[in-house]
């Protein structure tokens, strides 16, 4: 069977999310091989007073911009591990139900990826902008739809080797020398996927401009953890769904 380790990139201020995170996980999550928990050098030492722990705890450079600097992490996830695929997991986003690799992969090894035309975002479909420029072509749909989002390792050697062909400066440059709202890693990992590799993955039409939360609540940490989102965290740890969430 093909290995999937989940993969949750964070950092010192989005600690208070990641315990819920992690949480969330050890209630819902069965047959995934390790849970791989990556933050900057300088948020380790807070890592104790929230009680962060994981399979593995990996400590990366301490980025400039570090929104751009997690983007360039899970843009090399798979030096960060050996799995056949890789769960991406933000720390925001609590799963809320029982999950398994068989939820996110397919019989025949093709990850199942969620994607939404831009014809159903009325105000615009967010970052195709910011993908165009990356992939340097059309891109026609969003694939940043649900959480966690899975590929297989393979793909992210692909998608750096595109990048420095297309744009000639190392992918790690190129994606800190964009504005901080300038690049999307998980839509440009969905639309090269997309372009180049369609047979490999199991396509599924999401016609909404909603996310799919059918296994993850998906949470903003920008917003902070405002009394009313509290109360909804521990009602999420107890396994109860708040009743926009049930069904």
């Amino acid at each position: 069977m093909p290995t999937v380790d989940i993969v949750i990139r964070s950092h010192a201020k989005d600690f208070p999310w990641l315990r819920h995170c992690l949480a969330g996980v050890r209630r819902w999550c069965s047959g995934f091989r390790h849970v791989v928990v990556v933050i900057p050098r300088k948020s380790a030492p807070r890592l104790a007073r929230y009680g962060i722990e994981a399979d593995r705890i990996v400590q990366c450079v301490d980025y400039p911009e570090d929104y751009l600097g997690q983007q360039v992490t899970k843009v090399f996830a798979d030096e960060l591990t050996d799995a056949d695929f890789i769960a991406h997991l933000d720390s925001d986003c609590i799963v809320r139900r029982p999950l398994s690799p068989a939820d996110l992969v397919d019989k025949v090894a093709r990850p199942r990826v969620l994607y939404t035309p831009g014809q159903y975002f009325h105000r615009g479909a967010p970052w195709r902008a910011a993908t165009e420029h990356c992939l340097g072509h059309p891109v026609g749909s969003d694939y940043m739809r649900r959480q966690p989002l899975v590929y297989p390792r393979w793909l992210y050697a692909g998608l750096r080797e595109y990048l420095q062909r297309l744009h000639g400066v190392a992918p790690a440059a190129f994606i800190q020398a964009q504005s901080p709202l300038g690049f999307s890693e998980f839509n440009a990992l969905g639309a090269y996927a997309h372009r180049h590799h369609r047979e490999a993955f199991a396509w599924v039409l999401h016609p909404s401009p909603a996310y799919d939360e059918t296994w993850t609540r998906v949470f903003w940490s920008w917003s902070g953890v405002t009394p009313t989102v509290e109360q909804e965290l521990r009602m999420l740890a107890r396994g109860e769904q708040p009743p926009e969430l049930e069904g």
